[in-house]
Parts: C-alpha cells; structure tokens; sequence
C-alpha cells in the first residue's frame, strides 16, 4: 500500500473508532437508563412508554426528513459549499420542526385520547426530537470532511445528561414524562457542543454564498421517502402492540432495545466508509467498497445475532429481571434480525452513495405493507411474540429485494462464499438450538461460537488479508485526507 493510502486507511479506521465511540457511549448510558426504568416501571407502564416513544420516533421524520445522509453526501462532494448547506438545512428545519410539534399535538391527542401520561411523555419526546434535527444538520459537516472526534464527544455528552437527568428525574418523581424530559436535554447539550466547535467561517460562508432551500429540497424527496418508510417500518409494530396490550409492548419494547443497539453499531460501520463511498458514487455506479463493507457487516453479524437467539432466555432474565421472561421467546426471534438487518441498512448507505434512494423508498414501502399485515394478523392471537415473527418476516422479504437491488444498481452484493458461509451458520445454529441445555440456553451459545470458528476457518475468511482488501478497494477511488472547509 502507497503512503496516500496507508494514510487513507488510518483515516478510515480513525473514522470508524471515533464512530464507534459516537453511538456506542450514548447507548450505553441509554441501555442502563432503559433497564432502571423498566424494573421502575413494570411492564404495564414501561410499555406506555415504549408506545410514547415509538410514536415520537414516528413523528419525528416530519422534523428531519432523512437529511442527514444528504447532506453528508454532498458536503463529501463539494466541501467549499459546506456552509451554505448547513445553513440552508438550519431553515428548511426550523420549519420542518414547528410543523411536526403541530401535527405531534393533534396525532398524540386522537392515538391517546385515554392516556394523558403517554400523550404528555410522546409530545416531551418530540421536542427532544426536534432538536435532534438540528444536531444531524451540524454532524453531517464533521462527518462528511472526516471529523468525527467531535461528534463523538457530542454524542457523549447525550448519552451522558439524558441518562443521568432521566434516571434522576424519574426516581425522584416516579414520573414517565419527568423521564422523558432528560432525552431533551441531552440533545441540547449535545447540540450546544456540536456549535461550540465550528470554525468562525461558518456562519460568514453560510450568508455569502446561500444555497436556497428549494435547491436542497430537490435532492430530498428520495431520501426524506425512503427514511420515512424506515422509521414507520421500524416502529410500527410497538404502536399496534401498545393499542392490544400495554404489557405486551413492555415485553416487546424491552427485547427491542437490543435490536436499536445493533442498528447503531451498523450505523457506525456505514458512517465510517460513507463519505469514501459518496465521493467514489460520483464518478462510478459500481461500489466495489459497498461489496466488501456488505460482507464484512454480514459476517460480524452473524456471530451476534445467532448467538443472541439460542442464550435469549437467560439473557433477558438476567437482564430485565424475572417479571420479563416473557421477552425472552420475542428477543429470540429478534436477534435473528442481525444479519437481515447488515444487509439493509448498509445497502441504504450503498443505494445512496450512487443516487439510488428512490429504489430505498419503495423496498420500504413494501416492508412496511408486509409489516403491517402481518401484525394484524399475528398480534391478536399471540402478542409480542406475534410482532417479533411479522418483523422477522417482513425484514426478511426486505431483505432479499434490496440484494436484487444492490446487484443490478451498485454491483454490490456479497460474494457466493460470504453468503454461503452464512447460510452453513444458520444452517448450524437451528441444529445446535435442538440440543438439550441444562444452562437454560448459555452452553449452547458456547458450542455455536466454537463451530461458527471451525466454519469460517474452512470458509478462508475473517482474515488480516480480508481486511487489507476491504481498506485497499475503499481507498482506490476518492480518497482524499480529511478536508478542511474554509471560509466561502
């Protein structure tokens, strides 16, 4: 490797930590904010919550409509024009904002007219969800020029003050929308740590040279369609619970945090090449770096999710306490989720990198009708459970039309061997799953961890090599050091 591109591969790695760092502290904090509230709570209440919640994260697609990732883009492209898009993102999000807060008080008002503390706990939520918005306008510009140190300590610092002001609050008062209040002052703070780090020129480039909002809209309607669908997708399921049973959607609200965990660390793993990937969709439909990311994320996965799904039910007793078992046989079906999920967040960031998020939108409109379906039908007869298979299902059909998608639009679908492999991995952790376990579950985590070894050493793969490869294709197009914006 060149010293540009050894350089380049230290940048990518600095990336990912830093990354990392971004979603995994907040999470972290979060995960223990979550656990202390759900022993505080109980299921009845904790699913209040949890419905609350799930239509805050609903709404709040109206306030950030899915921006983020294109703004990233485009700064990556056109560094010089930094400022004018963060500027133009700040209006077009003062507006989007007082909208969603507008329409969050009619929805929350009609979905739970018979439960003040949940409609109270969900507009608490939409607030904190609008100042997240403007939090992703400020962490597209240091993640697109490859600054992620700062948005790493801002993520931080929420995941610190939400979680420490929340358990405080709720403990103290006993209060779901008290709880809640501390998810809005994460971000404030977070948000107030983002600004404290630009350089002067911000703001002077931004009036100078302005990019109208129009503009910026014109490129958005794909990814604002196809972010939409995923957050209604991803959330739905706990509000159609939440309207059956408030038990059930604690049950299932609890096994889920997992799942939000696992999709941040995918995140991460986009976040890091994304820029890379952009820059290199500007000149190329073929994403090589998008192959090799898919494989990579798929085969990290595997390990998780499998494993998760045979040690569920001690896991969540241990975790969750007793009165949770019920989220063990929902957690199960869930982490099967992993690997289908590696595939469709990542193919997300790939699809847009070489402008194809139109094809995003419309995977997700059909994941969501397959959702949705199969909810109304399974809920009714077995509950959380019942939520976990519809989910299992409709990512599964996802799934398999954003392969399609990705091979004919980006040439980026995982080779026959990291496929295979991962079929031989399911393949053996539904015969391990049928052996008897006087652990209740932890021996045969442990006996599948050893042969998912044994296969991916016959299967060559999970090397240094492997990684050198991933680094080098990456690098081979656009690859520039972190850039420095100056003023327009």
């Amino acid at each position: 490797m060149t010293p540009g591109g050894a350089e380049g591969a230290r940048q990518v790695l600095r990336n990912a930590v830093h990354l990392l760092l971004a979603y995994v502290i907040p999470r972290l904090f979060t995960v223990v904010s979550v656990i202390v509230a759900a022993r505080s709570l109980g299921t009845e209440r904790f699913g209040g919550y949890g419905a609350a919640a799930a239509c805050a994260v609903i709404l709040s697609v109206l306030a950030s409509l899915g921006m983020q990732p294109l703004l990233v883009r485009e700064m990556a492209r056109a560094p010089q024009r930094a400022w004018a898009l963060l500027a133009a993102a700040h209006r077009l999000k003062t507006a989007t904002g007082a909208t969603m807060l507008l329409l969050a008080w009619m929805i929350t008002g009609l979905w739970f007219a018979d439960e003040p503390g949940p409609r109270q706990a969900a507009m608490v939520l939409c607030v904190g969800w609008v100042v997240h918005a403007f939090v992703e306008n400020v962490a597209a510009y240091y993640q697109a020029v490859e600054r992620m140190g700062r948005w790493t300590q801002a993520s931080s610092v929420f995941g610190l003050v939400s979680s420490v002001a929340g358990v405080a609050l709720l403990l103290w008062t006993d209060s779901i929308v008290a709880y809640c209040w501390g998810f809005v002052a994460g971000w404030a703070c977070g948000l107030a740590w983002l600004i404290a780090g630009l350089p002067p020129e911000a703001r002077r480039g931004g009036r100078r040279d302005g990019v109208p909002v129009t503009e910026l809209l014109g490129g958005l309607a794909p990814f604002a369609a196809a972010f939409i669908g995923l957050t209604i997708y991803c959330k739905i399921d706990v509000l159609l619970l939440a309207r059956w049973s408030d038990a059930q959607a604690g049950l299932y609200t609890a096994a889920y945090k997992l799942v939000d965990v696992f999709q941040a660390l995918v995140i991460v793993a986009a976040g890091a090449v994304y820029p890379r990937l952009a820059r290199a969709g500007a000149h190329s439909q073929r994403s090589e770096g998008g192959r090799r990311s898919a494989e990579v994320l798929l085969l990290a996965a595997l390990p998780a999710g499998l494993t998760l799904h045979l040690v569920a039910d001690p896991f969540v007793r241990l975790v969750f306490g007793a009165e949770y078992g019920g989220a063990a046989p929902v957690l199960s079906r869930l982490a099967l989720l992993f690997p289908l999920l590696s595939l469709t967040i990542l193919g997300s960031y790939i699809l847009g990198a070489v402008g194809r998020m139109t094809h995003v939108a419309g995977l997700y409109a059909i994941g969501l009708a397959a959702n949705v379906g199969l909810n109304l039908w399974l809920i009714p007869e077995l509950g959380a459970v019942g939520a976990s298979v519809a989910r299992l299902a409709s990512e599964s059909i996802l799934v398999v039309g954003f392969l399609e998608v990705l091979r004919r639009e980006a040439a980026a679908l995982p080779g026959p061997r990291t496929l295979t492999v991962a079929l031989t991995a399911a393949a053996a952790a539904a015969s391990i799953g049928l052996m008897p376990d006087p652990s209740g579950g932890w021996l045969r985590g442990g006996v599948f961890l050893v042969v998912l070894l044994l296969i991916y050493h016959q299967g060559r793969i999970w090397t240094m090599s492997g990684f050198a490869i991933l680094l080098g294709v990456l690098l081979r197009r656009g690859a520039t050091p972190p850039v420095r914006v100056e003023a327009a």
